[in-house]
Parts: structure tokens; C-alpha cells; sequence
């Protein structure tokens, strides 16, 4: 078993399955711990075809270095042996970052009268990861009724998949058109049953793409004549009702849909992430991110993403431990909490040793580097614990704690500690994150929290466009919204835009619109914005090549930087607000008399 190519939580899975129950296994990676067959993301070189004709399994590429794998448990250690296998990890629960239930952008005309500009986002693809979308609402339908949407692939759906996948079901625009021609909501559903049952899918297609039909025209989104392609993404419900959200594999599959989609229709694409997680060293080499930048150069795209609501959560902290001395991370664990993880990162020339110490006073060792795994039980607690080098960076290091009820149903709560003993020590700096749990609604946190460098991932990657969020009236920066900078000190985020009470498009209801706050919203007004902005390039001025990073740089030059808000860039605006009207006014002074 070759440890340094597995993530943490696989080594402590495949090490300790009897101390990792089937619901924390199952809200963390969205499969059963035991099944004989575990699925996992996989990096890799060569042609898995002649690996999988030595080892038994299946497999599916997405492009030519990662790939997802379904095995038999007993053979991950085999697999991890093989010298064309990278790095091997469990995919991750990822969630929506925007899930709250009101527009200004610089210049409202840039939005309501895009005329000006001769752009409303025709020709351009908006792409929307999300949780599906309501197709019969009139925003997302042209004048004669028909629909927008280009295609819609339903990950949880049994169906025909789309071309070069081999789940879920794919519904054409022919189709939804069909759908759309049915009596009733009933009957349409017998043609497309895809739904969208959160609203949030729906609520940020409507924001970047909605063309306000349905309030005649008032309620209209930043590219309102831009095609529509949907990704509803994969998302289960424990028995007890809890939310199980898509993993990163399954975004890694959406990404891949929407730019052989949008290859197949010959057009650009501006693609929305509406999830994030908080596992990974937040320096941008997590495998997510790392696919994010590879296929952010394989097709004439933006990809957008928020920097999550976590600012003012207390599921980060962070310091600076020097030689000699002790540092000590109090986490206070909510009784009802059935598991808890944190996840610490620091520079891996640092020597650091670690004492878990539970509410009982019981400690573990004097844990140090050269011990991958381990496990106690204090009180009616298991602890887990992995040591391992981060992957992709010669300076990190990572340390995974996982606290699950053992003998009872849920966590010893009180005061949990992890003291940090510096040894020898070069950088010193360390920042831990606990998991995303608002979907189990738990407020476990830490008693000392940082508010900054609380992006969510993918947020950190280095080409996505990431986005925070401000009350769009006073330019306020939303006490929720993730700050910068990132671990390796990058300028995240890249700008901010408006994300709080905004009116959207509400699903399956009669009432036609609601209000909606956070990440995801903002994130949806720059997703349409580079619909106009590829428009004006590939469209109307003969510019090629305005997309991409060529295009962000535009975007983060001609953001506004009120004074009030201090220097620009800076940890919560980035470079600073969007401002779509200057943009296209640089755009025209460049490019309008050609």
C-alpha cells in the first residue's frame, strides 16, 4: 500500500472501516462504507485499459489525466502500487453556497438596456451546475414558448445519459420543447421529469440568464438572450431528510458536459459552479482545482465560482507556532453531534508534533510525522487520526481529525483541544478548517476563529473567476462572504457583485419570483456578465481571444474600488466590485472603431 498516493480519509477508511460509521461515510462521500466496491477520483498517465485488463475494474475518463474508478475495496492498496497512478482519493460532499432566502451593477442599463452595447449574451452558452432548474418558468422561454434551455443533464435521474457518459439522463432542447407543449405541469413532467427541487438552480439561472417574461420584462437577468444549459447535479436525502450534496466528481463530470456541449454547438460558454467545500489546503492544487485549470484552456470559456458564506461560520482557524513553544486550538463540539472533522495544513518543512486532548481530559501520544494512522477511543468518542503530505506541493502537510460517536450515537461534547508543539521551525504558520455542516445543522466551532482565508474550494483555483459577495445597495461586503488570500498568498477573490435579497425566478411555485441571498447569487451576475463580454468578442468585434484569463484581467482592472473600502485589492472585494457598464465601455473604446 503506497500511503503518500492516497488522500487521508481513504488511508483511515481502508485502515479503520469499523470505527467510521455508514451515515458519516455516507454524508462525506455519498456512498456506503460497506459495499465491496468504493468509487474514487483517480490521476493518472498511461491508458487505463490495459491497467484495468490486469486488475478488475471499471472506469471512466473524463480527460486525459483524471479519471473516476469503481473497485473492490480490497484492491485500493494494489492500485495505489501502480506506477501510472498518481494520486488516489474518495470524492467529496460538496455544498450549495446559497442557500438563503433580495441591482445595481455599476450602471443598471449595462443589465435592463444592454441594447446600448448591442450584447445581451446571444450566441454564448450560460452553463449552470447547480440543483436543476424549474424549465417551465416563462424567464427561461422564448416569446413563442418554446424553451431556452439548450439541453439538460439530470445526474440523479435514470435515463439516456449524454454522449460519452454513462449515467444519468440528458434531455434535448427538442424534448423540453415537448414537454413544454403538454396541458399540464403533470403531463410535462411524463416527458422531462427533471425538477428542481431547492429553487436554488433556478434562482441563479434566473440571475444570470432569466429574461423576465414572466414580470414583463422587470425581473430580467444580465444576459437574457444567451442560451441556457443545465446541469442538475447529483444529490441524495439520508432517511432522516438530510440533504446529501453532489461531490467534486460529480462537478469534475459537469465541467466535462458542458465544454463537449458546448464544442458540439460551436459556441463559447460561461460556466457556474454553485457548490463548494472546505477540505483541501486552499492554495489551489486540490484535484478539483487542478481540473478546473486544466479545461479552463481547452475551449473558449470563463468559469465562475463563490467564495462560499463561511467568513463569519468560526470553522476556521489559524496561527504561528514557533520553536519551544505550545499552541492550543479549542473546538467546542455541540451536544447532538453525531461526527465532526477538522482538517489542519502547514508547511511541510516544519517539524510540528500533536496532542488530541477530549472534554475528559484523555490525550492522545505525542503524535508526529512519521505516523500516518491512528485511533482512540475517549469516552464515547473514536478519534481518527492521518498524517500525510498534501498532494501536488512540495510544502504542505496535512493532518485529518475525525471524531465520531463510538458505543453511542454521538460525539463527547465540551472543549476538544489539538495543541501544536513547534520542533524545529522554518515558516511556522497553520490554518485548519472544519467540514461544511450546514446541511446537518450542527454549530460546532472553534472558540478562537479567523474570519479570513475562508474560500470555499474550488475557490482558490488559480483560472476560475471567483466571487464575493456585498449588499448591492450600499456596496457592503456580506459579513458571510469568504475572504482571502489564499494559503500561498494569491489575490482571492477576484471581485465581488451583489448577493444579498436579490429577486429571482422561484421554482415549481405559482409564485413567480422570491428573494434569495449569498455566494451563488453573486457568483451568478458574473457568470452572465461574461456572457456579454464574450458576446462583444466573439460575436461582435473580431477579437478572438476575449476570454479566458485575457478577459478576467479586464474584469479585476475595471472593477470599482470605493475608498471607503480601503486599498484595492484586499481580502474581502479582491480587486473589487464588477462593474459590468465600464467594462463594456473599455471594450468599446478599444474595439469600436474597428
Amino acid at each position: 500500500m503506497n500511503l503518500n498516493k492516497m488522500s487521508p480519509l481513504l488511508q483511515l477508511a481502508l485502515i479503520f472501516p469499523t470505527y467510521i460509521s455508514v451515515e458519516a461515510f455516507y454524508q462525506i462521500t455519498s456512498q456506503n462504507i460497506l459495499q465491496e466496491e468504493w468509487k474514487l477520483i483517480v490521476q493518472y498517465h498511461r491508458d487505463l485499459e490495459e491497467l484495468s485488463n490486469r486488475m478488475p475494474f471499471s472506469y471512466e475518463t473524463i480527460n486525459g489525466r483524471f479519471a473516476f474508478i469503481t473497485i473492490n475495496k480490497n484492491l485500493i492498496a494494489d492500485l495505489s502500487n501502480e506506477r501510472s497512478i498518481f494520486y488516489i482519493e474518495l470524492p467529496r460532499v460538496m455544498q450549495y453556497i446559497a442557500v438563503e432566502n433580495a441591482l445595481t451593477i455599476c450602471a443598471p442599463q449595462a443589465i435592463y438596456t444592454p441594447q446600448s452595447y448591442n450584447v445581451s449574451g446571444e450566441g454564448v452558452i450560460v452553463a449552470i451546475m447547480d440543483s436543476g432548474i424549474d424549465y417551465s418558468h416563462f424567464d427561461f422561454r422564448n416569446d413563442d414558448g418554446t424553451t431556452r434551455v439548450l439541453a439538460i443533464w439530470d445526474q440523479n435521474l435514470e435515463g439516456t445519459p449524454p454522449p460519452g457518459f454513462s449515467s444519468g439522463a440528458y434531455f434535448t432542447k427538442e424534448q423540453i420543447d415537448e414537454a413544454l407543449s403538454q396541458p399540464t405541469q403533470e403531463d410535462r413532467l411524463t416527458v422531462v421529469p427533471s425538477t428542481d427541487i431547492l429553487g436554488h438552480g433556478t434562482a441563479v439561472t434566473g440571475v444570470a440568464a432569466g429574461n423576465g417574461r414572466a414580470s414583463g420584462g422587470q425581473n430580467q437577468g444580465v444576459a437574457p438572450k444567451s442560451d441556457i444549459l443545465v446541469v442538475k447535479m447529483s444529490e441524495q436525502f439520508y432517511p432522516d431528510g438530510t440533504l446529501i450534496g453532489p461531490t467534486n466528481a460529480d462537478v469534475m463530470r459537469g465541467i466535462t458536459f458542458a465544454i463537449s456541449q458546448a464544442s458540439m454547438f460551436n459556441k463559447p460558454v460561461s460556466l457556474m459552479i454553485g457548490t463548494g467545500l472546505n477540505e483541501g489546503a486552499h492554495a489551489g492544487y486540490s484535484n478539483l482545482e487542478i481540473f478546473i485549470d486544466q479545461m479552463s484552456v481547452v475551449w473558449p470559456i470563463n468559469m465562475s465560482v463563490g467564495t462560499g458564506n463561511e467568513a463569519n461560520k468560526e470553522r476556521h482557524t489559524s496561527g504561528t507556532v514557533v520553536a519551544g513553544e505550545v499552541r492550543d486550538i479549542q473546538i467546542s463540539i455541540d451536544p447532538g453531534e453525531k461526527f465532526y472533522t477538522a482538517n489542519l495544513y502547514k508547511n511541510f518543512v516544519d517539524d510540528m508534533s500533536f496532542v488530541i486532548i477530549a472534554p475528559s481530559g484523555e490525550k492522545t501520544d505525542i503524535l508526529q510525522d512519521s505516523i500516518n494512522n491512528v485511533a482512540y477511543v475517549f469516552g464515547n468518542t473514536s478519534v481518527l487520526i492521518n498524517i500525510s503530505s498534501a498532494p501536488f506541493s512540495a510544502r504542505s502537510q496535512e493532518l485529518i481529525i475525525l471524531l465520531e460517536g463510538f458505543g453511542t450515537e454521538f460525539v463527547d461534547p465540551g472543549i476538544w483541544r489539538i495543541q501544536i508543539i513547534g520542533n524545529t521551525i522554518v515558516d511556522g504558520r497553520y490554518n485548519v478548517w472544519a467540514t461544511l455542516t450546514d446541511q446537518y445543522r450542527r454549530g460546532s466551532r472553534f472558540l478562537e476563529p479567523d474570519p479570513f482565508t475562508t474560500l470555499t474550494i474550488p475557490s482558490t483555483a488559480h483560472l476560475i473567476t471567483s466571487i464575493a459577495s456585498i449588499n448591492g445597495r450600499t456596496s457592503q461586503i456580506l459579513t458571510t462572504s469568504g475572504r482571502g488570500y489564499t494559503v500561498d498568498d494569491r489575490v482571492k477573490p477576484d471581485v465581488s457583485a451583489p448577493g444579498l435579497n436579490v429577486t429571482v425566478p422561484q421554482a415549481g411555485t405559482e409564485a413567480l419570483y422570491t428573494t434569495m441571498s449569498g455566494s451563488s447569487i453573486a457568483t451568478a451576475f458574473m457568470c452572465g456578465a461574461y456572457a456579454l463580454f464574450i458576446q462583444y468578442g466573439l460575436r461582435i468585434r473580431p477579437d478572438s481571444y476575449l476570454y479566458g484569463e485575457a478577459l478576467k484581467g479586464l474584469v479585476m482592472r475595471y472593477a470599482r474600488k470605493p475608498s471607503q473600502f480601503g486599498t484595492f485589492p484586499n481580502q474581502a472585494y479582491g480587486y473589487g466590485i464588477l462593474c459590468i457598464s465600464d467594462v463594456l465601455d473599455e471594450l468599446e473604446r478599444i474595439y469600436g472603431q474597428q
